[in-house]
């Protein structure tokens, strides 16, 4: 379980910074195909990376850059996608208020699906430190990392 979510944790950063590299899609099984097209279908431009028993696959939808993943029998288990700050659960945008009112909180956030639970990754950063932060929608708040300045 937590090789799973370090893998897509990792998909999730490249996911934020665009840096996937598409594989053929000769790599990616026939049940993996055959589900995502079931889901995504008509979506264009898919970009494949395979990594041990996961298939991560890249693409456009409704004009932001999305990332889901599969295991090897075609069940997704993730889904990442980058957001602006503004489309943040208002539960979410509140707890940053209270709590880091007093930091510059980034303009973007990346929203991660994962086992029926999503979190949003946010930057939040002062005079001092950089934070980054894990944000649920029930409004709680976890220091992920902390850069001292």
């Amino acid at each position: 379980m937590k090789k799973l979510k370090t893998i897509f944790a990792a998909a999730a950063l490249l996911v934020a910074t665009s840096a996937f590299a598409a594989s053929g899609p000769e790599k990616v099984s026939p049940t993996v195909k055959a589900a995502f097209e079931k889901n995504f279908g008509g979506v264009e431009h898919v970009n494949w990376q395979v990594s041990e028993d996961f298939y991560f696959a890249t693409f456009i939808l409704n004009s932001k850059e999305t990332s889901v993943a599969y295991n090897d029998r075609g069940e997704l288990v993730g889904t990442c996608r980058a957001i602006v700050a503004t489309q943040l659960p208002l539960n979410v945008s509140l707890a940053l208020s209270n709590k880091y009112g007093a930091y510059t909180v980034s303009k973007t956030a990346t929203e991660l699906t994962y086992d029926g639970e999503t979190s949003y990754s946010v930057t939040a950063e002062n005079g001092k430190q950089i934070l980054k932060l894990k944000c649920y929608g029930n409004g709680s708040i976890v220091i992920d990392n902390k850069i001292k300045k």
